[in-house]
């Protein structure tokens, strides 16, 4: 993989949970979903970053530019795109513009409708999903997907309102019946963690010690 010598950092500076997910992953499926979730907390560090809106909307038009519209003259150097050239599957940048987009549902100052929370679940949501099972955008994993990314709305919103509502679509959302198989299991493994927060009415804070737990146990299953 182009760019190997950057995939122990990008892994080293995920979030706790994306870190543990990626170990469950096929040992030559790893180094995409690190640089999935890599790009994922990169659009966040954009939108939660703050300051004028149409600053974080130019950054990510940047992302698009470079992603989806395939703009070879921009991101020369940067470890992420130049990985991203050398490594990503056909399909890739369709999930990359749903990714882009879910995020940029949060940008402005103006409170979230319910039609916001559920673009942004369906957009970021399926997009990561489909960017991470390196498979064509699918009703499943669209639905597993809105329902993971509104969870983690509300886990890491300082806004209780806003968590309130972000959970209330995820109930709404219809339960996904994942896939078996081990190609999935991260993926999985995510949407089981998330759904049973949803189903029982807990408000996350962040990966909490038990969800760690859960993960452990759920790990252990087929």
């Amino acid at each position: 993989m182009s760019g190997a010598p950057n995939l122990a950092q990008m892994r080293a500076e995920l979030s706790p949970l994306p870190a543990l997910l990626t170990a469950y992953a096929r040992r030559e499926a790893q180094p995409w979903h690190i640089l999935s979730w890599t790009l994922d907390q990169r659009l966040a560090a954009v939108v939660r970053r703050g300051g004028e809106p149409t600053i974080a909307a130019i950054r990510l038009a940047w992302w698009d530019a470079v992603l989806v519209e395939g703009d070879q003259a921009k991101g020369r150097g940067e470890p992420l795109v130049e990985a991203w050239r050398a490594t990503a599957p056909a399909g890739a940048a369709a999930c990359a513009g749903l990714l882009i987009d879910g995020w940029r549902t949060l940008l402005g100052s103006e409170a979230l409708t319910p039609d916001d929370l559920l673009h942004f679940g369906a957009k970021r949501g399926g997009g990561l999903f489909g960017l991470i099972a390196d498979t064509a955008h699918s009703d499943i994993l669209s639905q597993a997907g809105s329902i993971w990314a509104l969870w983690d709305l509300a886990g890491h919103t300082g806004d209780p309102l806003l968590a309130e509502a972000a959970m209330a679509q995820a109930r709404a959302r219809p339960q996904a019946r994942f896939p078996a198989g081990r190609g999935l299991k991260p993926l999985r493994l995510l949407y089981q963690l998330a759904h049973a927060d949803v189903r029982a009415g807990r408000i996350p804070h962040g990966f909490e010690p038990r969800h760690y737990r859960a993960l452990l146990w759920r790990s252990l299953l087929p």
